[in-house]
């Protein structure tokens, strides 16, 4: 019934916002009374990428600037700073996601990678350069190899729970045309 009211891709969108809001709720609870011994992954930048290179009409660039925004502000990190190299960063993916369409997981997981690289080598040199307070470069190696490991895991998680599939090459977009 709620595929008749509302397009796939707009149930898909509340979905991601949803997402995105209970894994900020989790990373904000209080569980421990010391601090971690390790960065753990930074799974709505994973979920972000799995779903721009899969779908990216799920992940409209103006949702995940909001969301990343927001997630900067419930931080405590700089505003915008992360929230633009995140839209940066899916926007790249969401350009190569045709040409990683036929292509194996390995290059999609390559290709994620080296955005994600891309994108923490750009946080720390402008934070660097703008002389801004941050975390050890062993914290955000850290916290970069945790997500690259945990990337697998979601890209799984999208196809399997919530049918985040990459297009296949007889698939119509959303304007009912041939991509």
């Amino acid at each position: 019934m709620v595929d008749a009211l509302l397009p796939r891709a707009w149930v898909m969108r509340a979905l991601y916002l949803a997402l995105c809001i209970t894994l900020l709720f989790l990373h904000l609870l209080p569980l421990a009374h010391t601090p971690p011994k390790w960065a753990g992954p930074d799974l709505v930048m994973a979920l972000t990428f799995a779903w721009a290179v899969r779908r990216p009409d799920y992940v409209p660039v103006l949702l995940v600037g909001l969301v990343a925004l927001g997630l900067d502000l419930m931080l405590q990190r700089p505003p915008g700073l992360w929230a633009a190299l995140m839209v940066i960063g899916t926007q790249t993916l969401r350009n190569r996601a045709s040409a990683l369409r036929d292509l194996t997981f390995a290059a999609e997981w390559a290709s994620v990678a080296s955005s994600m690289i891309v994108m923490t080598v750009a946080n720390r040199v402008i934070l660097a350069i703008l002389m801004v307070d941050q975390a050890p470069l062993g914290l955000s190696l850290m916290q970069l190899m945790s997500t690259l490991i945990a990337y697998p895991a979601i890209a799984f998680l999208s196809h399997a729970l919530f049918g985040v599939r990459k297009r296949a090459p007889g698939d119509l977009d959303p304007a009912g045309m041939r991509p």
